[in-house]
């Protein structure tokens, strides 16, 4: 991860080079367990238990901050999420970041896998429709939540807890 924000970094300090215009999610499992980075042009990199990066994200990082307890991985308890269930999470997030009157469909989503054992994998297309019925039965996948529409950041609302995920993620350093 390092060697690829310092790619980042390096395109910022030339003037004849543009800067890479592009975030990444890059996801990730070692001997400590699982790991989700972003990368920022600017070469910054940030490790998060969650998070959606783009132009419609605020209601998916909305909605993982809600329900990042829920799906916490502790290992003091016996309990863990299944797979299936944190694709369904991932779909619910997804749900809201579609824009206008579209609607998530086997055709403008897929997920990504990897775990303990597991080998990255890609859920799109035809893989991905019978999740996609299932949150179609759980209505739609916006979860009652009818607070998370408002993306229009003209500061009459208060977001809840959202310095407080933020500040979850720490810069690595490179």
């Amino acid at each position: 991860m390092t060697d690829l924000a310092d790619r980042h970094q390096r395109t910022t300090q030339t003037y004849v080079r543009r800067p890479y215009g592009v975030g990444l999610l890059v996801a990730s499992y070692d001997k400590t367990g699982p790991h989700l980075y972003q990368t920022c042009p600017s070469g910054n990199v940030y490790e998060y238990t969650a998070t959606a990066i783009g132009a419609r994200s605020q209601s998916g990082r909305t909605y993982l901050e809600k329900h990042y307890e829920s799906v916490a991985d502790d290992s003091s308890t016996t309990t863990t999420t299944s797979v299936d269930d944190l694709i369904m999470h991932a779909l619910r997030a997804l749900a809201g970041c579609v824009s206008g009157d579209g609607e998530l469909t086997k055709h403008n989503g897929s997920i990504g896998v990897v775990g303990k054992d597991t080998k990255f994998h890609l859920i799109e297309g035809d893989d991905l429709q019978p999740y996609l019925d299932r949150l179609e039965l759980e209505g739609g996948g916006n979860d009652g939540d009818d607070d998370d529409d408002d993306d229009d950041n003209d500061g009459d609302e208060k977001e809840e807890g959202g310095d407080d995920e933020e500040a979850k993620a720490e810069p690595m350093e490179t």
